[in-house]
């Protein structure tokens, strides 16, 4: 395989990778709806430590680096709060 076949692989993944941060940023309105009528705050820490455990364990898993994988999660989750604040 050449450097070219690997860059189109490394692309198509790419487009793969933000078509699912794009479905999982889309629901966040309707996350912000139901927070709303359960008057439930946007931040729920609990929710948040919950997740990066779960991800780092993953990670860890498929042999990934727990601490690059929390720091994307936490970037995905910041413009999700974001999103779901506008939606309030």
């Amino acid at each position: 395989m050449n450097l070219e076949d690997l860059r189109k692989q490394i692309d198509k993944l790419d487009c793969e990778l933000l078509e699912v941060i794009s479905k999982r940023l889309a629901l966040m309105p309707m996350v912000a709806d139901v927070k709303r009528s359960q008057n439930t705050s946007v931040n729920q820490e609990d929710r948040e430590r919950e997740l990066m455990a779960s991800m780092r364990k993953m990670a860890q898993k498929k042999e990934m680096n727990p601490d690059f994988v929390e720091r994307i999660m936490r970037e995905i989750i910041t413009e999700s709060k974001r999103i779901q604040e506008r939606n309030m």
